[in-house]
């Protein structure tokens, strides 16, 4: 089959959205297909073709089309006072992109088109009269993440603001919904929410998956050092909060009980008002890396303190197959199959500090859990079979 996945952003640097369309899509090659993936290259994604193994590029082509997605505070501004549009799926829509998905239909036939994400899925009326299946693929609820920031936000206009975007989101999602002929949400809750707003389409589970074998090469049990380790998108809202919120309520408690820890924070684009918090005696920031696997092999366990977003944490997956006990929090595990002190350990607020210190102090558990968490994601999140099984529902 002949493949075009569409999407709204470049594949580099990696995060959980680019990384869970490159998943998809070398998956869709593993099982004999060819996939076009257009995307958008913005101020803060490109492609590279260096990220591309070569065993793929003979079946997986890569086009970026440029579009301006830089927040302005006037756009922003006339949007909300007068449009009933959310301005943060506004600033995707380009007449260029539109033109090349019109190219792309006149001059080449597809089996099926993917739309990745809502954003990218604002471009379904571009498709006209072809003959072809539509799959929409929700990486998470857009309405959803934004609900969730609305409530946790303690800022009296971004709590306003917050919800007026959560409002126009759902409005939007809700608009787009049976537009499509298939949908492959990334989590089974997000299969849920999707019912509940009124899907009537057919729906298969597509999560995120992993390539065993390169994972194999990372993947060992690291022992020793009294280390804490974190890593994501720090211009991520939901990121941050969660972080200050495990730096302000955790990190001196377990100071107390282990004074020598090391908190090591990896990620990208951190803005300055958020790396002035990370002054502190216990913290190591490191900021972006490049290799994501070797920073998650540092000794310790892997920390997701998330009380906000939706579909699933990419980076919880990553670790789990690197053989780390990852401590998180619930919204964080959403739309992971995983049993709590077996494969993974999940704590609330008023807990979380308290086992970071026993998972320290207890390397066998650490261990156990590791492994654990090594073959639930071998058994159930490999690549290929996620994507011949996608392949097969909608055959």
């Amino acid at each position: 089959m002949n493949i075009l996945q569409i999407a709204n952003k470049a594949i580099n640097p990696p995060d959980g959205g680019t990384l869970a369309i490159l998943s998809l899509a070398k998956g869709y090659v593993e099982n004999g297909h060819r996939v076009h993936l257009l995307n958008m290259v913005t101020h803060k994604h490109i492609n590279k073709d260096h990220f591309i193994d070569d065993k793929y590029r003979n079946s997986l082509t890569i086009e970026g089309i440029k579009v301006n997605t830089k927040v302005s505070i006037i756009k922003a501004l006339i949007n909300l006072i007068l449009s009933d549009k959310p301005y943060i799926a506004q600033r995707f829509i380009s007449r260029q992109f539109k033109q090349k998905i019109h190219h792309l239909l006149q001059n080449q036939k597809f089996d099926f088109i993917q739309f990745e994400g809502l954003y990218a899925l604002q471009y379904i009326s571009s498709i006209q009269n072809v003959n072809t299946k539509i799959i929409y693929r929700p990486h998470n609820l857009e309405f959803l993440i934004w609900e969730r920031n609305a409530v946790k936000s303690k800022n009296r206009f971004k709590k306003w603001y917050f919800k007026i975007l959560s409002e126009r989101l759902r409005k939007l999602e809700k608009s787009l919904l049976n537009t499509y002929d298939f949908i492959f949400p990334i989590s089974t809750n997000d299969a849920v929410f999707f019912k509940q707003l009124g899907n009537k389409k057919p729906v298969w589970v597509v999560p995120f998956g992993i390539d065993i074998n390169k994972i194999n090469e990372y993947a060992h049990l690291s022992k020793g050092a009294k280390q804490i380790n974190y890593i994501g998108a720090l211009d991520w809202i939901p990121n941050q909060e969660g972080l200050l919120w495990f730096i302000d309520k955790c990190l001196d408690k377990i100071a107390q009980s282990i004074p020598d820890i090391t908190l090591n924070i990896a990620g990208r684009n951190a803005p300055d008002w958020l790396t002035q918090k990370f002054n502190h005696p216990n913290i190591n920031y490191i900021g972006e890396v490049g290799n994501a696997y070797e920073f998650m092999q540092t000794s310790g366990p892997i920390i997701v303190p998330l009380f906000s977003g939706s579909g699933m944490r990419v980076k919880i997956i990553e670790a789990m197959a690197l053989k780390k006990a990852v401590i998180a929090t619930k919204i964080a595990a959403e739309g992971i199959e995983c049993t709590h002190e077996e494969n993974i350990l999940i704590h609330t607020k008023e807990t979380f500090a308290s086992e970071v210190i026993h998972l320290l102090e207890n390397e066998n558990l650490q261990t156990k859990i590791g492994e654990n968490a090594y073959h639930f994601v071998t058994d159930h999140y490999d690549f290929i079979k996620i994507a011949s099984e996608a392949l097969n529902f909608i055959k």
